[in-house]
Order: structure tokens, then sequence, then C-alpha cells
């Protein structure tokens, strides 16, 4: 069975099994509270970056579209499932960064940036000038949520059985 044996092991695994859960999409009861412009505008952004992606190999998005027989609402309406889990995972980490009151530093962010531009081979001036501030901070939150849950996350041996056993039955038929 479970055993808690304190309030904060009990604050981690409640963290854990609740990331689990969206992350697996057994939160149904989410999806309404989802708007779907929220929806629609993360399967722009994913087309988008998709289209970027392509670009920068040699493949445009009008080359890829006639390739496949897609149209660009097409591509967004195959984009929806995942658009929406990535917003459901993100909420989730968003909750445990501010539940765990997870804090960027300046230095933090500046240190980020300097990635960036190395990256990207700019000057780390014009990369501040384009990534907000706001949003990288955000980016970072959500990371360091990630990290968190990672840390903290305690597989009880049940678990451990269950899995063993099922990879016996598998490996059995």
């Amino acid at each position: 069975m479970y055993d808690v044996t304190s309030i904060q092991n009990l604050k981690k695994d409640v963290l854990y099994f609740v990331a689990k859960a969206s992350f697996e999409g057994t939160l149904e009861e989410e999806r309404d509270l989802i708007p779907e412009k929220m929806i629609d505008a993360q399967a722009e952004n994913m087309v988008q970056d998709m289209a970027r992606r392509m670009q920068s190999q040699g493949l445009s998005l009008d080359m890829y579209l006639k390739y496949t027989g897609m149209t660009v609402e097409q591509m967004k309406e195959q984009a929806r499932p995942d658009a929406e889990k990535r917003i459901r995972t993100r909420l989730v980490l968003e909750a445990v960064a501010k539940a765990e009151n997870i804090q960027i530093s300046d230095e933090k962010v500046d240190e980020e940036v300097a990635k960036m531009a190395e990256a990207y081979k700019m000057e780390v001036e014009k990369v501040k000038a384009i990534v907000s501030k706001e949003a990288l901070e955000g980016d970072l939150k959500i990371s360091n949520a990630l990290e968190f849950i990672k840390k903290n996350a305690k597989v009880k041996k049940a678990a451990k059985k269950k899995a063993a056993e099922e990879t016996t039955e598998e490996t059995a038929e």
C-alpha cells in the first residue's frame, strides 16, 4: 500500500501523481478548462515551428504541403492533440513552480541569454531585444519545476513490482 511518513512526503507524492496524470492525459476534466483559442494558438505555433525547422533545412512550408497533399488547416488540426497535451503539461508545471515558489535569478536569465546568443551566433544584446525576459523566466521556471518533479518523485516498491510482473508476463507470451 501507500506509505506517507510526513506532510512533506505527501506533498511531493501528490505533486508527482498530479503531474504524471496530466502527462498521461488522464485528467480529462481539464479538457473543458482549456479554451479552444489557446489550443488553436498552440497548434499554430507548432506549425510555425515546424515551418522554421523545415526552412532551415532548405524546404519551404509550401513545398512540404505540396508533397504531402495537406493544407495548413489540416496540419493545425493534426497538431491539436499534441497542442492540448503541451498546454496541460505546462499548466501543471506552472502550478508546481508556483506551489514550490520556484524563482529565477537575473543571473540565471543572463546565463540562458548567453547560451542562446552562442547557439544562434548572435550578440547578447540582440537576443535580449528579441526574447522577452518574462517569457524566458517562465520557461526556466517550467524547466526547474520538471527537474523538481524528477528529483522528488518516488517510485514505490509496489509500482516497481507491478512493472516487473508485467515485463515477465510479456516475455512469457
